[in-house]
């Protein structure tokens, strides 16, 4: 999913295929965006179940929604610390 293809393209394809573009939206950090698009084949399968989500490419934010320390996540020794730490809420806002 590390591909960009024109955005029309990548639309017209979410109607049948997951499109790069739609599978990326699943691993924003922020709920409800990371509860999303979970196919891995046919898109029809979250627009039927619900969990189809739109959001521009632009918008989409990678990351862990309990660890949002840009700074943090870039550094290797703290992402080896992350698995080991405290129950951290998700953050909603």
């Amino acid at each position: 999913a590390n591909i960009k293809i024109p955005k029309q393209i990548d639309k017209l394809l979410s109607y049948v295929i997951i499109s790069p573009d739609m599978h990326k939206i699943h691993h924003h950090y922020k709920l409800p965006y990371t509860d999303s698009n979970y196919g891995n084949i046919f898109s029809i399968w979250d627009r039927v179940l619900g969990t189809y989500m739109y959001l521009d490419r632009a918008q989409v934010v990678y990351g862990v929604d309990t660890f949002p320390n840009a700074e943090e996540n870039a550094s290797l020794k703290h992402l080896l610390k992350q698995p080991f730490h405290e129950y951290r809420k998700p953050t909603t806002e």
